[in-house]
C-alpha cells in the first residue's frame, strides 16, 4: 500500500460502486500534489493554515516591481514545496509572468499568466524530475 498513488480529486462514486480508485504513477502523484500546494489559499486547509503559496495574496493588476514580485513568488513556491512534498528534493523554481489574449465573442480579455517550473530529484529513485504548469490570474484559472 505504501507505493500506491491515487488520482485526485478522489472519485467517491467509484468507491460507492465498489470499484477501485484510479491509480497514478509517482511522477503524476508528485505533479498533483505540487499543483495542490501552489493553488491552495493560505488558511483554506483548516488543519494547517500555512499550507499554500503567496500567489493568492498577490495583486497582479498592480504590478509595481515585476522582479521583486517574481522573487517573492519563487521563494514561496520553493519553501512550500520543500516543506510539504517529502518525496522530492527540490533544487530550483523558475517563474515567468506573461499575458495572453483570450477571445470570448464578442469580448477580448487579456489575462495574466504565471508559468511555474519546479525542479528536483525524486528521493526514491534518485531521478531528476520537473513539474511545469501555467496558471491564469485575475481571475485565477488553469491553462
Amino acid at each position: 500500500m505504501k507505493d500506491l498513488y491515487y488520482k485526485i480529486p478522489i472519485d467517491y462514486k467509484r468507491i460507492t460502486e465498489g470499484q477501485d480508485l484510479r491509480k497514478v504513477t509517482l511522477e503524476e502523484s508528485l505533479a498533483q500534489y505540487i499543483s495542490l500546494v501552489i493553488t491552495t489559499i493560505f488558511g483554506e486547509y483548516k488543519y494547517d493554515t500555512e499550507f499554500g503559496t503567496i500567489i493568492w495574496d498577490t495583486d497582479f493588476n498592480l504590478l509595481s516591481n515585476i522582479n521583486q514580485l517574481k522573487d517573492k513568488i519563487k521563494e514561496s513556491v520553493y519553501a512550500k514545496v520543500k516543506k510539504y512534498e517529502k518525496r522530492m528534493a527540490i533544487t530550483d523554481v523558475s517563474l515567468a509572468i506573461g499575458e495572453d489574449t483570450i477571445e470570448y465573442n464578442p469580448n477580448i480579455r487579456i489575462k495574466k499568466r504565471l508559468d511555474i517550473v519546479v525542479y528536483g530529484v525524486i528521493k526514491k529513485t534518485n531521478e531528476p524530475y520537473y513539474y511545469k504548469s501555467s496558471y491564469y490570474l485575475a481571475p485565477f484559472s488553469y491553462k
